[in-house]
């Protein structure tokens, strides 16, 4: 592999992620390619048991992480051209974005749950594979993404979920609480360089640092939503620790009564840039082009 020049806020990230040698330049070429996108469907309610997919999967019997009712095409099938995607069989998404549920596995199936940064749908439909939501808020502040969460969730057919468009702060004053809250947090989302996707200022610090705080305030929000012994799943779609890592460290520390979580399913991607467990997918691990999670459950 020949040698990347890789301009100051690439080789900043790489330093942040503790990448060196043929590990930041994997990383480099990932996000300079743009190729390592990777596409999941998961099953919806609508399908039955016995239902066969219209297309070719990968065998992914040895990976272990990957969420019930879920499945990885074949490398050039298009699982959105066939009329099962259109009649509600089964739903499209971002492999990366499955591995972001995993820690749902060591979650008991909750009574009543919000998606609090819902749009376009993705994790309330793995969550809805993993246990049919018995009272499931799926909640998306802007209202043009709304219309795209209702429509995905009505297409799927997903039982016992309601559609809302509350800011995190209503949420906190609204009284209702949960036993599982999914915040999959608006970020930098510097994956979609690796995606092939342009997005201007991703690695620049102003934009990571505004994503930071904005993360903060609606996770300061959300414990207030969690029931004792409920739990909070943090994901994104970003590399950068300052949106990752460090907003989960910030929020332990201001906020007493949380724990995070051990998942055992991620044991191989623990994250080494904090001393509590999270996880962290990147590009070289050949499961799309990466995130983050943290799941912190609540004492009291």
């Amino acid at each position: 592999m020949s040698e990347i020049e890789p301009a100051k806020a690439e080789l900043r990230l790489c330093r942040r992620l503790g990448l060196s040698g043929e590990e930041a330049l994997q990383f480099l070429t990932a996000m300079r390619e743009g190729k390592s996108s990777r596409s999941a469907v998961v099953l919806s309610p609508l399908a039955p048991l016995d239902y066969r997919l219209p297309f070719a999967c990968v065998d992914t019997s040895g990976w272990g992480w990957l969420p019930p009712r879920v499945y990885v095409p074949a490398e050039g099938e298009r699982p959105t051209v066939y009329p099962d995607y259109r009649e509600g069989m089964y739903y499209s998404l971002d492999l990366s974005s499955c591995w972001e549920s995993a820690p749902l596995s060591v979650v008991p199936a909750p009574s009543c749950s919000l998606d609090l940064c819902a749009a376009p749908g993705g994790k309330t439909m793995l969550m809805a594979a993993r246990y049919l939501p018995q009272n499931h808020i799926a909640n998306e502040v802007n209202s043009s993404r709304r219309g795209i969460l209702r429509q995905n969730i009505q297409q799927c057919s997903l039982p016992n979920v309601e559609v809302t468009g509350l800011r995190p702060d209503q949420w906190a004053s609204d009284g209702r609480t949960f036993d599982l809250l999914l915040a999959d947090a608006p970020c930098s989302g510097q994956s979609l360089l690796c995606k092939g996707i342009k997005n201007p200022g991703c690695l620049g610090q102003q934009m990571v640092n505004g994503n930071a705080k904005r993360q903060k305030g609606i996770l300061l929000a959300a414990v207030q939503c969690v029931n004792p012994g409920g739990h909070l799943l943090y994901s994104t779609c970003t590399y950068d620790p300052d949106e990752n890592e460090k907003v989960m460290a910030y929020l332990l520390r201001r906020v007493p009564g949380w724990h995070a979580v051990e998942v055992p399913l991620l044991a191989d991607f623990r994250s080494g840039l904090a001393d509590f467990p999270c996880y962290r997918l990147l590009p070289a691990h050949g499961f799309g082009a990466g995130g983050f999670c943290c799941l912190l459950q609540k004492d009291y």
